[in-house]
């Protein structure tokens, strides 16, 4: 009869510890959901991944080398092609102007042809939000699960670059939901919410951290090819948000919905985080004059490599044309010249 209170202070302490175990599992388990899903959206099905499977910021591609003792040369200069590309598309007036920025995420070579033209990003104004969002999120995680409600009057208005899929009218959403949305599938009314609920001085900081002089209320052209790489740079070097941030934000990059651009000029095999954004920018002999503009990193498995094209003309299909065309040179040259490291 005495030992009956024992054996039930130790089930009961068994208990406990099994329920305090079961707690924490369940706090694990939602800290990777928030931390690595898309939120609640069942579009494309779950987004998940473990620190084990990152694939696409630098750290993770250290292990893909050359053969041991062979060193990785740096690619020889073939600007003088990509010039000669742009200067025959001109004048077949596939486009007015071409604007052009590469750089080797190995070894940091680069080069730009009129990449310090300014142009209008809007569009591409998601990707410094979504890493203000991420950056936020790593000391308040709960921000990514916080819901917003879309309640604008008017919808936004596409004219090329349609989103698959859109945010619905008094449906709520969690900003983790929106933001891949934002990014993965370019929907302008996820990116109106967002922005509207970010406190300012959070996209301010971004900038300032960044070496970035742009402003967001600014409609003009105002911003060159060369700046906005800092924004992929950083995330693909995971030098200013987490490693797992930088990963998060990088997967929902290559899961963007614009796949006639920098996607459709490479094998299918190999992934492109990017980014592309229209405007129409003003008239010319009755034409209207647009603006397509594509960013992204390309994972050739032996380089990785930055790229970033600006094209102007009356015609949206070529201006498309002009991207697909210059990624691919640049691509074909690429894989030309590492394959002879083989």
């Amino acid at each position: 009869m005495e030992r009956r209170p024992k054996n039930i202070s130790i089930s009961r302490s068994l208990i406990i510890i099994l329920v305090t175990c079961a707690f924490a599992l369940g706090i694990f388990i939602g800290r990777g959901s928030w931390l690595f899903g898309t939120g609640e959206s069942r579009v494309d099905g779950p987004f998940q991944f473990s620190s084990e499977d990152f694939r696409y910021i630098r750290q993770s591609l250290q292990q893909e080398s050359t053969p041991e003792g062979k060193k990785k040369r740096e690619l020889k200069p073939f600007r003088y092609k990509v010039n000669a590309l742009i200067e025959q598309k001109v004048a077949e007036e596939s486009a007015s102007s071409i604007s052009v920025y590469f750089r080797d995420l190995d070894n940091g070579n680069r080069f730009g042809i009129r990449e310090q033209d300014l142009f209008s990003p809007e569009n591409q104004l998601k990707l410094p939000l979504l890493i203000a969002y991420f950056k936020w999120a790593e000391a308040t995680p709960l921000v990514l699960r916080k819901k917003l409600t879309f309640t604008a009057p008017e919808r936004s208005k596409y004219r090329f670059l349609t989103p698959p899929s859109t945010i619905q009218q008094g449906t709520a959403y969690s900003v983790n939901d929106l933001l891949f949305r934002m990014i993965a599938y370019g929907d302008n009314d996820a990116y109106s919410l967002l922005a509207a609920n970010l406190p300012p001085k959070r996209l301010q900081t971004i900038n300032k951290d960044l070496y970035v002089n742009y402003d967001p209320s600014k409609k003009e052209d105002f911003l060159s090819l060369s700046s906005y790489a800092s924004f992929f740079r950083v995330l693909f070097n995971a030098s200013y948000l987490s490693e797992e941030m930088s990963e998060k934000a990088l997967r929902y990059l290559t899961r963007s919905s614009f796949k006639k651009g920098m996607a459709s000029a490479v094998p299918p095999e190999i992934e492109v985080a990017n980014k592309a954004g229209e405007r129409t920018i003003g008239s010319a002999s009755g034409q209207e004059i647009m603006q397509l503009h594509e960013f992204g990193i390309i994972y050739h498995p032996r380089r990785p490599f930055l790229l970033g094209i600006t094209a102007r003309g009356a015609d949206y299909d070529q201006l498309v044309t002009v991207i697909r065309d210059i990624t691919r040179l640049i691509y074909e040259e690429v894989e030309t010249q590492t394959g002879e490291e083989l």
